[in-house]
């Protein structure tokens, strides 16, 4: 795979911000991507070839849009929802007949407005760069809330198996001192539904966005000690 060393996220939303005034998006069914994390895609569609092209050739920034109906992927101008992650390809590697493997890293929520018709073979869109919203204390108010959830972590790794991965996470976690980081990385690696990850996705208030994912890995944790499967 070709990497190219990821920026640090503040100089990854300024390469969102050069960027949306005429974002590359590529609107998948049932994908969501969240800031800071890293989402694997396949990219075999031509016209999303040449997206992926274009993007390796200049700033390596794209978004991608969920799809609101899942059938109506092979539709040129499908609708997509209203805010998307737009994302740095982190590493890539192209195939001899032209399709490309690529690793995401989310950059920033982004809100899609306006599609731009320029003559791409892809769809480009005009994008507003979403903030995060913290109460009047700022990101230390949110302490409290923060150990919480780096609690139920915790607690999660005692239920599942060392190889899930979910130490690694745990330990991630507890390095993590930004609210927003904490939120986004838990609910990529634990929610797997893509409608509650859109929600996390649209939510901007980093207090209720930490209170959802809670509750989201709550509840994993209540199926495991019940014996069943979060999957299920």
């Amino acid at each position: 795979m070709k990497g190219e060393e990821a920026p640090k996220p503040e100089a990854l939303r300024a390469l969102v911000e050069q960027a949306k005034g005429a974002l590359k998006v590529f609107p998948l069914p049932g994908v969501v991507v969240l800031p800071g994390t890293p989402t694997p895609l396949h990219v075999f569609e031509p016209r999303y070839r040449a997206l992926t092209a274009d993007a390796l050739a200049g700033d390596r920034v794209m978004a991608v849009a969920t799809l609101v109906r899942d059938e109506d992927a092979p539709q040129p101008r499908a609708a997509v929802h209203p805010v998307a992650g737009a994302a740095f390809i982190e590493s890539h590697e192209r195939l001899a007949d032209g399709r490309y493997h690529i690793v995401l890293r989310g950059a920033a929520r982004v809100r899609i407005l306006g599609e731009l018709t320029r003559g791409k073979p892809y769809r480009e869109f005009e994008a507003e760069v979403l903030q995060d919203l913290y109460p009047p204390g700022g990101p230390s108010a949110l302490g409290e809330r923060m150990e919480a959830l780096k609690r139920c972590v915790y607690q999660l790794t005692r239920l599942l198996p060392a190889e899930s991965g979910a130490s690694e996470l745990a330990e991630a976690a507890a390095r993590l001192r930004a609210p927003s980081r904490l939120a986004d990385l838990v609910a990529a690696a634990v929610v797997s539904e893509p409608e509650a990850r859109l929600q996390i996705l649209a939510e901007l208030d980093v207090g209720k966005r930490l209170d959802e994912v809670m509750a989201d890995v709550a509840s994993v944790i209540l199926m495991l000690s019940q014996g069943k499967s979060p999957n299920a």
